[in-house]
């Protein structure tokens, strides 16, 4: 299914674990991209659906790009939306502005590098090794369900350590002031 928010999970996770060099703007859109074709193909009723984008080499164009021009085009977004939804630039709805090249670049390639294994994994379509190879020996590594359920479960130990850190500086401000 295109545009589906499971991949999200792991990327919470990876962004608890190192928030300063992992830019979980940058991978959401590359899930944005990537579910876009297939969302595309879907549209005009063209099988299969994952193509290009679904696989290695595509999402390695994808992250370029995402690097390239959705880092500045995401710092834009981000301050336009601190404008309406933080104003005072603090508040669980700030977005961090600035994404380090770093942590845009580990976005972008875990993003799609993911994206590609995830779908391999439960879509019969995907081919994550083309244009080298037709096959896709990833195809039901572990069933749909599993592999929803660790999605799922990563995102929400991913947002609990993500919302015990924002707590954590919340109180040791208020501690120090």
């Amino acid at each position: 299914m295109p545009l589906t928010p499971f991949h999200l999970g792991p990327a919470l996770a990876v962004k608890a674990a190192a928030p300063r060099y992992f830019s979980f703007l940058v991978f959401g859109l590359m899930q944005v991209v990537i579910d876009g074709e297939a969302a595309l193909y879907m549209l005009a009723g063209s099988w299969p659906v994952h193509r290009l984008l679904h696989t290695y080499l595509g999402a390695t164009l994808v992250a370029a790009a995402a690097v390239v021009l959705g880092r500045p085009l995401l710092g834009w977004a981000a301050r336009l939306w601190n404008r309406m939804a933080a104003p005072d630039g603090e508040g669980f709805l700030y977005v961090e502005p600035h994404i380090p090249l770093v942590a845009a670049v580990s976005g972008a390639l875990l993003g799609g590098y993911s994206h590609v294994l995830l779908d391999s994994i439960m879509h019969s379509d995907v081919r994550p090794f083309a244009p080298w190879t037709d096959g896709n020996a990833l195809l039901r590594l572990i069933s749909a369900g599993h592999l929803v359920l660790a999605c799922v479960g990563l995102g929400v130990l991913g947002a609990a350590a993500l919302l015990a850190a924002r707590l954590r500086r919340r109180w040791a401000g208020r501690a120090s002031g």
